[in-house]
C-alpha cells in the first residue's frame, strides 16, 4: 500500500515524526495529520498495538504523546507541534498493522489543530536520518 497523493506538505521532526500541513490554509485553521516515519519502525515485523492521545488532548511539541508497540520493542510517538488532538485514526486501532504497512499514508495516527501562534520552525522538509529511540 502506498501513500495517496495529497496537496499536504509533509514536515518532519528530529524524533522521526511527521506532520502533514495544508499548504493552502494554516495549522490553526485546518487540522494536520501526524504519523511516524518508516525509519521509526525499522526492525519491526509486526505492530502489536498503539496507545495514542485522546481527542481534545492538548499536546506540547517534542513531548511524548503515544506508544507504538512493535515486535522489535516500543516506539515512542512525540508531538511534532503543539496543539489539540481533533481526531484519532480509527483504522489504526482496528488494524494496527496499517502503521507498518503504510506509515506515510493510511497509517497516520491522529490530527492536531495548532494554535495560531505555533511555530513550525523546528520541523524540516526532509525525513531525519539519525538514530531512532526504541524502548523494550
Amino acid at each position: 500500500m502506498t501513500a495517496p497523493r495529497s496537496s499536504a506538505r509533509r514536515l518532519y521532526s528530529d524524533d522521526h515524526g511527521w506532520m502533514a500541513v495544508d499548504p493552502f490554509g494554516s495549522p490553526a485553521q485546518t487540522p494536520s495529520r501526524v504519523g511516524v516515519t518508516p525509519t521509526a519502525l525499522d526492525g519491526a515485523v509486526d505492530i502489536l498495538g498503539v496507545d495514542l492521545p485522546s481527542v481534545r488532548t492538548v499536546l506540547t511539541a517534542g513531548q511524548a504523546c503515544g506508544t507504538i508497540r512493535t515486535s522489535a520493542g516500543s516506539v515512542t510517538v512525540y508531538a511534532p507541534a503543539s496543539g489539540m488532538v481533533t481526531i484519532v485514526n480509527p483504522v489504526v486501532h482496528e488494524t494496527p498493522s496499517i502503521v507498518l504497512a503504510d506509515p506515510l499514508g493510511a497509517g497516520w495516527l491522529f490530527a492536531v489543530l495548532a494554535p495560531a501562534a505555533t511555530s513550525l520552525d523546528e520541523l524540516t522538509t526532509r525525513e531525519p536520518t539519525g538514530a531512532v529511540r526504541v524502548g523494550s
